[in-house]
């Protein structure tokens, strides 16, 4: 649930919404200047989104406007930034707005995105190892340039780099999805860029010398559910760095023998450098003021208020979500009701069969490829396949078993493990693709134990967990 928003022109002037202070309505103008399609910033316990949408009022001509939404985590949970979050980030503009009569015609870079989106026409990423170099030069506080001229794979990029760097957002990163580069974003995807290009999304390839492969080993390292868990919460870019690297090279998974070139590795790069650590820290905008505002620090915005207008705001959104809820629940007995009924018609059907009457049933030779693990919940069925499919992917062992997972909305599961659990590895969930008989990416499991796994699933199909090293026999340090 977000604290307060605003809606601005591109001029600066606030439209609508409680968010109207100086530093919003500067970074409201910063917004539209390059043309942003999501902004993400999670500094100093604030949780900032950000959209400019094309919008049209009813006997008005088009128009942009810019819409901003604040967040503040400080000393509580961070929301998981997946995709279904940024679809109801989006979902929530496009009903601000219409409760002043504009309608949101389409996002201010792109003419098509909204209409891709409800159509589930979404250019997915065909692999993770970009997202995994990505994550790796962002926790070691280099910042990251990508070029890309498909909106929709953009944000696909920049969502799966801020779920898998979920447990150190804290620490303070700022993400952008923009026409033009917008200035001091640590990651970066533009249309285009004159300067140096890290990642060209058309391709995802990466770097492929030593520096790239230590670049996504620290990337693997650092999703280690260990790791994770010793360094969540973590608040300053420049402790996250300092300590990734301590725990990388305490990790029984580090080459001792070859610590001296990971020495030189973060000597070249210039991580963990004493001069470099302002890079690492929440360093304050440099906006270009056009109305003589004095911009407040950013430590000043952690400090905003609630006031009664953001009371009233939380309550009305609290009850149109538990009304929502409530619907969804009635919705879902409803379906439930009539699958019992139907199975009870054909249980009666077969009982009721002549050709099943006599004093002795016939035989019926049953046979189970599978066994159905009953979920807590009656919103999802989870089946244990016995066979796994095949085409393993390169780099990666299957963990466990493959389970087939019928699920009626987004949500958090648990399966049962079969396997061995190491936490010194790092785990991936992927969804088998029949069309393509391939694995892709889905995501990091939210929990890995002995008994079992905790995985987030958006849509139903066959999933299974698989583990890597942090250095696969081709990526040696």
């Amino acid at each position: 649930m977000y604290d307060s928003y605003g809606i601005f022109t591109t001029d600066g002037g606030t439209v609508a919404g409680t968010l109207h202070d100086e530093y919003a309505v500067n970074l409201a103008e910063r917004l539209d200047e390059s043309t942003a399609s999501l902004y993400i910033s999670t500094k100093n316990g604030i949780l900032l989104l950000g959209t400019a949408v094309n919008v049209q009022k009813k006997g008005r001509r088009p128009d942009t406007f810019i819409y901003l939404e604040k967040t503040g985590f400080n000393g509580g949970l961070l929301p998981r930034i997946d995709l279904s979050y940024i679809h109801e980030f989006y979902a929530r503009v496009q009903h601000k707005l219409s409760l002043i009569e504009y309608e949101v015609r389409d996002l201010a870079s792109d003419h098509g995105f909204f209409d891709d989106r409800k159509s589930k026409v979404v250019t997915g990423l065909s692999g993770y190892d970009a997202a995994d170099y990505t994550v790796g030069r962002l926790i070691l506080g280099r910042d990251t340039v990508c070029v890309s001229d498909d909106l929709s794979k953009s944000v696909d990029f920049v969502v799966a780099v801020a779920e898998k760097l979920h447990s150190y957002l804290p620490a303070g990163f700022t993400i952008a999805v923009s026409k033009m580069t917008f200035k001091d974003a640590d990651l970066n995807v533009a249309e285009k860029y004159s300067g140096r290009v890290d990642i060209d999304l058309k391709t995802e390839k990466t770097d492929s010398s030593e520096t790239g492969r230590l670049y996504r080993s620290m990337g693997t390292f650092a999703q280690s559910p260990v790791v994770r868990r010793k360094l969540s919460g973590i608040t300053s870019r420049g402790d996250l760095a300092l300590r990734i690297i301590s725990e990388f090279k305490g990790s029984s998974r580090f080459p001792k023998e070859k610590s001296a070139v990971f020495e030189k590795f973060l000597s070249d790069e210039r991580i963990g450098a004493t001069d470099s650590l302002a890079d690492f820290s929440s360093s304050a905008y440099e906006p270009q003021v056009k109305n003589d505002f004095n911009v407040p620090a950013e430590s000043d915005y952690g400090k905003w208020k609630i006031n009664e207008l953001d009371r009233e705001s939380l309550k009305n959104e609290y009850e149109e979500h538990m009304a929502r809820k409530k619907k969804g629940r009635v919705r879902l007995l409803a379906v439930l009701g009539i699958f019992l009924i139907l199975l009870a018609g054909l249980l009666i059907f077969f009982v009721m069969s002549p050709g099943n009457s006599g004093d002795e049933p016939p035989a019926v030779t049953t046979i189970t490829p599978s066994a159905t693990i009953t979920p807590e919940e009656s919103t999802v069925i989870i089946t244990r396949l016995s066979t796994a499919p095949g085409n393993v992917p390169e780099g990666l062992i299957g963990f466990g078993s493959a389970y087939e997972i019928r699920v009626f909305g987004p949500q958090n599961i648990v399966v049962n493990n079969t396997a061995e659990y190491k936490p010194d590895k790092s785990y991936r969930l992927m969804r088998y693709n029949e069309s393509g008989q391939i694995w892709d990416y889905a995501g990091i499991p939210l929990s890995v134990s002995d008994e079992s796994a905790e995985v987030f699933i958006a849509d139903s199909g066959i999933y299974r967990l698989f583990s890597d090293g942090i250095f696969g026999a081709d990526e040696e340090v």
